[in-house]
């Protein structure tokens, strides 16, 4: 494995190249830099560092945050995401602890979007190096499921969600978690 498992960056070379994400603020100009990796290309990097858009954060653990997503589904309003603070590519390259950690707040985020949301239930998805993926940084989907809401994946009407929204959301989220 080529994943320094002492500081969770990555193996030399890879990088986490994203168009856009929506941020609110640009980042940081004296960019971290470690093998030809710079922290400052991973938008999920730089929200779990607090370095942007730290108010989308619903909840953060030792190693661990949860934003709501960017792109929405109109039928299943506070799409979630769980990530780990440390730059990790995919499941398969992050430690053993820091798995059990992600999912112990997939469960916890699964059981309080049924009272932020009301939800019914939740649809639980994870990628890994799939064509056309451009943010690759681990991450964990937690989509919230009503009655009716007629989900389906691919959704073609995934729409980018404002980011009042997206802060009413997490403002939800995290008053539920903390209760």
């Amino acid at each position: 494995m080529a994943e320094d498992q002492e500081n969770g960056m990555p193996e030399p070379g890879v990088t986490c190249q994203t168009p856009r994400y929506g941020l609110s603020q640009q980042p940081r100009s004296n960019e971290a830099r470690t093998e030809g990796f710079r922290v400052s290309d991973c938008p999920f990097c730089l929200i779990g560092q607090g370095e942007i858009d730290a108010d989308l954060v619903a909840y953060r653990s030792k190693n661990v945050f949860v934003i709501p997503t960017l792109m929405q589904r109109a039928n299943n309003p506070g799409h979630t995401l769980v990530l780990p603070l440390t730059h990790v590519t995919g499941l398969h390259k992050a430690r053993s602890d820091l798995l059990q950690e992600v999912f112990e707040v997939v469960a916890r985020v699964s059981t309080a979007m049924k009272d932020a949301y009301r939800a019914v239930g939740t649809t639980i998805t994870q990628n890994n190096d799939i064509p056309g993926q451009v943010l690759h940084h681990l991450h964990v989907h937690v989509i919230p499921r009503f009655d009716g809401d007629a989900f389906q994946m691919p959704d073609p009407g995934v729409s980018e969600a404002p980011r009042d929204a997206r802060l009413a959301r997490a403002s939800l989220l995290r008053r539920a978690l903390t209760s």
